[in-house]
This record gives structure tokens, sequence and C-alpha cells, in this order.
């Protein structure tokens, strides 16, 4: 069900630190490695749970979503370009959150259309994180 959630494309963070040990500026490096560590995190914790049957422990996944959406909120970004897409990843996380939550709610009232409605959601969401992170990706690394 949480396999989704991983889908954040390897090449980006692959992208990102190509850019911290390559030649971005300071302090677009700075922004992207602050990005970058959050992403990589929630990440990490997303595919550790990701084949989990617990209803517990995909609340609390669902539910470090929504922190790491409020802690790529928290960051202040002097490059408009970055801020634009911390937003875009925030949005993301947010509806990894939404969605989860609703789908969760689904089961345990045994809603199968709804919960097939979240799930299909989840799966639109990797899409777009997907794209995000290549976006940052790219703009990290210069070409973007």
């Amino acid at each position: 069900m949480l396999s989704h959630y991983r889908n954040f494309s390897l090449l980006s963070f692959a992208a990102v630190l190509s850019c911290l040990i390559a030649s971005c500026s300071d302090s677009k490096i700075a922004q992207c490695q602050k990005i970058a560590q959050i992403s990589q995190k929630i990440s990490q914790q997303a595919q550790s749970s990701r084949h989990s049957q617990d209803p517990q422990k995909i609340e609390e996944t669902a539910q470090r979503f929504a922190d790491s959406a409020k802690e790529l909120d928290n960051l202040n970004l002097s490059d408009t370009t970055l801020a634009d897409y911390k937003k875009e990843l925030s949005t993301v996380y947010q509806r990894y959150w939404q969605s989860t939550i609703l789908m969760l709610k689904a089961l345990k009232n045994k809603d199968i259309k709804t919960a097939r409605l979240a799930k299909q959601q989840v799966i639109d969401t990797s899409k777009n994180e997907k794209t995000v992170g290549e976006k940052i990706g790219r703009y990290c690394q210069g070409s973007g």
C-alpha cells in the first residue's frame, strides 16, 4: 500500500547530491540540501513501512508526511524557484497524508469505493512527487 511513497526519483536525489558536490552557488547548494534532507528523511521512513498492514503504522507514516509538509513550509528559502518547488513538494506530502487517512477511515468503515478512490489518489500523488522531484533535481544541477 505504501510502495508508491518511495517513488521519489533516485535520480532526483542523485541530482541534488551532485549539485552539492558540483558547481551550484553556495546559497543554492544550501537551499537544495535543506529540501533534499527533508525529502530523504520521509522517503526512508515511508520505505521502512511500505509493506505494513498495520493501520497504526500506516497512520504514523501518514503523520510523518504531514510533519514533513510543515517542515517544508517552515523553510525560509531566498531562491524563488526553489521556494515554488518547495510549495509543490509540501502539497504532495499533504496529499499523501490526506489520502492515506481517508483510505484508513474508509477501510475501517468498510467503504470499499472510497478506499479505492483514496488509493488512486495516493498513486496519482506518487506521480506528482516524481515530477516535482525531477524538477528540483534539474534545477539544483543547474539545468532547470
